[in-house]
This record gives C-alpha cells, sequence and structure tokens, in this order.
C-alpha cells in the first residue's frame, strides 16, 4: 500500500470525516488519521495518487497532495 498526506480543504465536521473514511473505505484503503482542525488526512490505499484523489472528488471533498 501506498501512503499519502493530503490536504482536504472543504472538510469541517464530524459528517465530512465520516463521508471520506467510508469513500477511502469501498476502495479498499485505510484512513490512518483525519484532522478536522488542520484539514489534513494521511491516507494508506493501494491506487495511484490521480485515483485517490478521484476517491475524494466523488465523495465531495476539494483535495491535493502534500
Amino acid at each position: 500500500m501506498a501512503e499519502y498526506k493530503l490536504r482536504i480543504a472543504n472538510m469541517s465536521c464530524a459528517h465530512c470525516e465520516k463521508r471520506i473514511r467510508e469513500a477511502v473505505e469501498a476502495a479498499g484503503g485505510a484512513v490512518k488519521s483525519l484532522d478536522l482542525k488542520t484539514k489534513e488526512a494521511v491516507i494508506d490505499i493501494e491506487a495511484d495518487a490521480d485515483k485517490l484523489l478521484n476517491i475524494i472528488d466523488e465523495a465531495g471533498y476539494d483535495a491535493g497532495l502534500m
């Protein structure tokens, strides 16, 4: 698995956290950490960076690699 550190600009509440976790897990990945205050997440997934960013985008969030 590859580990990615993301900044998710429009993540702001527990509902956002839940949607992101569910989207990543549905794609076979795992959220190692997710911080609403800093809007940062660390994700392990068997996908390239573009695929991961697409997964987050489809969940309704704007993410970028750090």
